[in-house]
Order: C-alpha cells, then sequence, then structure tokens
C-alpha cells in the first residue's frame, strides 16, 4: 500500500522519516494552512528526502506561473491540487512539464465516482479527503462506506483525520483504496512524531523498511 505523510515544516521532521518505509512526504503550500512552508522552504527540506520517496507539493486553486515556480525552483516531483482545479488546468499542467506527476484531491461525497471520472486521463492519483471550505486539514474523518462501490483505474488513497485506529478500521471493509494519505494522525503537538510515523508504517507495510531499497539515508 501506499504511504503519503503530509504537511512537513521543518527540517527535523524530515530526519525523522528520511530511512522509513513511505512511499511519499508532502509540502502544503497554501498561506491559509497552518502547516504552509514556502518554497525556499520546500527547496531545502525536498533537497533532504531520499530520492527514493516522491516530493510531492499541495496547492490549492494555483496559477501556471505558480506551478512553474514551483517546478524551477525546488526538486519536487510531484503536484496535489487541492482546490477547484479544472481537468483542464491540470492538461495543461501535464502538457508543459511532462517530468512531474499530478494528484487530484476530491471531497468524498455522493458524486464521488462521478468527479473521479472527469480527471481520471488529467492525473496519476486521486486523494479522497473530508470535505471542508478551507480544502482539507481538519483532521476529521468522512464516511468511508461512500467508497464501497468506486471502481476507478487511477489510485485512491484516504484522506482526513486518519491514525492507526481508523486505518484498523478501514482494513475490514473491504475497499479497493491504494493507501492513505496522513498528516495529523504523525503528529504531537504541531510536530511530527516517529513513533506514530512507525506504529502506521507497521500496519500499513508490515515492515519499517523497504525491502527493495534497505539503503535509505
Amino acid at each position: 500500500m501506499i504511504l503519503k505523510f503530509c504537511g512537513f515544516k521543518t527540517e527535523e521532521d524530515i530526519q525523522k522519516v528520511n530511512s522509513l518505509n513511505i512511499d511519499m512526504v508532502g509540502f502544503i503550500h497554501y498561506p491559509k494552512s497552518k502547516r504552509h512552508v514556502d518554497i525556499n522552504q520546500i527547496n531545502r527540506m525536498s533537497l533532504l528526502i531520499a530520492n527514493n520517496i516522491e516530493k510531492v507539493v499541495v496547492v490549492v486553486n494555483p496559477t501556471f506561473q505558480k506551478v512553474k515556480d514551483l517546478v524551477e525552483n525546488t526538486t519536487i516531483n510531484t503536484i496535489q491540487f487541492h482546490g477547484k482545479e479544472s481537468s483542464k488546468f491540470i492538461k495543461n499542467i501535464k502538457i508543459n512539464f511532462k517530468n512531474i506527476k499530478t494528484i487530484k484531491a476530491l471531497p468524498a461525497n455522493n458524486k464521488i465516482e462521478e468527479t473521479m471520472e472527469l480527471y481520471k486521463d488529467v492525473v496519476d492519483l486521486f486523494i479522497i479527503d473530508t470535505p471542508s471550505t478551507q480544502y482539507g486539514g481538519t483532521g476529521e474523518s468522512f464516511d468511508w462506506s461512500l467508497l464501497n462501490h468506486i471502481n476507478i483505474k487511477v489510485p485512491y488513497l484516504i484522506a482526513g483525520g486518519i491514525n492507526a485506529n481508523k486505518i484498523i478500521q478501514i482494513e475490514k471493509m473491504g475497499l479497493k483504496h491504494a493507501g492513505y494519505d496522513i498528516s495529523s494522525g504523525i503528529e504531537i503537538a504541531g510536530d511530527k512524531d516517529k513513533n506514530k510515523m512507525i506504529t502506521i508504517i507497521k500496519l500499513v507495510k508490515g515492515a519499517l523498511k523497504d525491502e527493495k531499497n534497505t539503503n535509505r539515508s
């Protein structure tokens, strides 16, 4: 399963995760978020991340120029669109930045599968999150049964207040999710907590280190 740990703000927190068996590290580039980091911070921290971990920047309704600035001035390799970006806009990003992967975050509601259909040809991954006017970051979960009948070729991660206990509940539901996107569930008082991260990694992946790549530094 895919594990994305998100909302990193400090180099110290990057060091905590760098040797662990996760797939993605995310940075929030949205000034209204309590986890917002600027382009210079993203670049400094992304340079510290092991090469086999994807570097994701989360943006909300960005301009094309904003995306261009992030791509050209950091070492990120994935853009997560967390606002009301159109499929046309994301397609244009993929055309202009061919080495950049795209993720679209969508609010969990009764039309989730219909909305996923609109974006499935322009994204590499979906994230299904708790609906909110602040575009995520609520730390609250949604009704996971909304995902029962999703059958889209593009994989999706579950977000929204995910922690170890909620993962145990979700894993009993037989959903077709590809993994989890977690921020508050690996934090204590706003800082990333290595013990919480280790607990979740063991739960989801069964091993702290990737057996295929044990030379992370």
